[in-house]
């Protein structure tokens, strides 16, 4: 448990700051699910003191979602991440086959930060891409000893983790696998015995159920982080399968 945890301790004893991890693909956890961190590193608020005290709105909108906007459009290696709060951050998106799958931080600074302190920042930025690219490569080292799958099974499923927040058809699986639309539909249910929506639907409900675990995210920024296109289909789906909603199998877990 917690595998990459030492990684992240030596990191930030010998750099002097810490660390934030945004895993939304889940691509740093184990096959069962359970991340290879500790969970207090997905929230800026529990990480960092400063963040504790600001507007959570703000905070959401600023260091998740518009940086993951930004990071998706210019595709940086780095960025120096402001606040209204007069705070910096070193900020790192970390892409595989495309798509933006984790997001390291670095920090926190005050913007009057003296030389020495922009001289480490400086060394941040260039060491803490090696250092993000080198935590999703242990990762997959480890999940690659586990059991394998049939290739195609192993290709569809891959799709569909890498891609579960988006809005996805089989009309783009059908792409990605190189075959008719028809023979997609035929090839997934012979392969994973369900159709490719229930697919999609357990792939989003099971990082659902992840975040309202490990997470203080609300349950409408779950809903977006995890591909729902509204808050109301996210409950509902998450009732229908779970016989409860989103707030009570959250409140379930911790009592």
């Amino acid at each position: 448990m917690f595998e990459l945890e030492p990684l992240l301790e030596d990191f930030e004893l010998l750099c002097g700051c810490r660390l934030t991890l945004h895993d939304h693909h889940h691509v740093l956890a184990d096959p069962d699910g359970t991340p290879m961190f500790r969970p207090e590193r997905t929230s800026h608020r529990r990480t960092y003191a400063a963040c504790g005290k600001a507007n959570r709105q703000y905070c959401i909108a600023h260091c998740m979602f518009r940086f993951n906007a930004e990071a998706e459009r210019t595709r940086s290696r780095c960025r120096i991440n402001h606040c209204r709060e007069g705070n910096i951050e070193v900020a790192v998106p970390v892409f595989r086959n495309g798509r933006h799958v984790i997001s390291l931080f670095a920090g926190l600074w005050h913007r009057r930060v003296p030389e020495p302190e922009r001289k480490r920042i400086a060394a941040l930025c260039r060491l803490l891409p090696v250092f993000a690219d080198g935590l999703l490569n242990e990762a997959e080292r480890i999940k690659a000893a586990g059991p394998g799958h049939a290739a195609q099974k192993e290709k569809i499923r891959a799709f569909i983790a890498e891609n579960f927040n988006r809005r996805i058809s089989t009309h783009d699986l059908a792409g990605y696998l190189a075959l008719s639309v028809t023979r997609t539909c035929h090839a997934v249910r012979e392969t994973c015995g369900k159709p490719f929506s229930e697919l999609l639907t357990d792939e989003r409900l099971a990082h659902a159920e992840l975040f309202l675990r490990h997470t203080d995210y609300r349950i409408g920024e779950i809903a977006g982080l995890c591909g729902f296109p509204s808050v109301e289909h996210f409950t509902r789906t998450f009732h229908r399968r779970n016989r409860m909603s989103p707030g009570q199998f959250r409140k379930s877990i911790r009592n």
